[in-house]
């Protein structure tokens, strides 16, 4: 494992947890972690047509932002779920939101892949790009993901990564980060009240 990946990871952990906002009953409060401006949200990208995309392209709205892959067996499919699922519940104020999916294996998400993976949903910009692309985007998120060989799969290879709902303000600064596992109720609350905020 690399050193900065673990710093990274480490840093991120122990960030400290705090949202006291009014609705705490609505809004998550638990795996609600503050950021710090050490998380600068910079990548430079292609989306599933080919186009390039960077974090600039997305100022003047809300990103969420998911990293994973197209080859996840289960948790990366539940967790995009959610994303859906969010959207779907801030009804008209999902258009103040930029759904973002950055692939920790560019390797094999290629723009037809993404293309594939996502066309339940066409709201979910997925994102991809060479590897130091890549790379250089989950530094900037201080995502941790490294790859774990399966030899004895055909897959070849799993890529173990964190698992977070990064949320940036309108300017694109990564503000807060949600813990995997949070429901589509309290992520759509969340982003209502980031929505409001900024």
């Amino acid at each position: 494992m690399r050193p900065f990946a673990i710093s990274a990871f480490l840093l991120l952990c122990l960030a400290a947890c705090s949202n006291n906002d009014d609705s705490a009953g609505v809004v998550p409060v638990d795996g609600v972690i503050r950021l710090s401006e050490q998380f600068t949200g910079e990548f430079d990208l292609i989306d599933k047509t080919g186009a390039e995309r960077a974090d600039e392209d997305f100022e003047g709205k809300v990103m969420l932002v998911y990293f994973g892959f197209t080859h996840c067996p289960d948790v990366c499919p539940g967790d995009v779920g959610v994303m859906s699922a969010a959207l779907n519940e801030l009804g008209e104020d999902a258009g103040a939101v930029a759904p973002i999916f950055i692939s920790v294996d560019p390797e094999r998400d290629s723009p037809e892949a993404l293309t594939d993976y996502f066309a339940f949903d066409d709201r979910i910009i997925p994102l991809t790009g060479s590897v130091e692309a890549a790379e250089a985007a989950r530094v900037s998120f201080k995502q941790y993901a490294r790859k774990v060989d399966l030899p004895d799969s055909a897959l070849k290879y799993t890529v173990d990564h964190g698992r977070f709902f990064y949320v940036a303000d309108r300017t694109g600064q990564p503000t807060h980060a949600l813990t995997g596992g949070v429901g589509p109720t309290e992520l759509a609350a969340f982003l209502r009240q980031a929505i409001a905020d900024s």
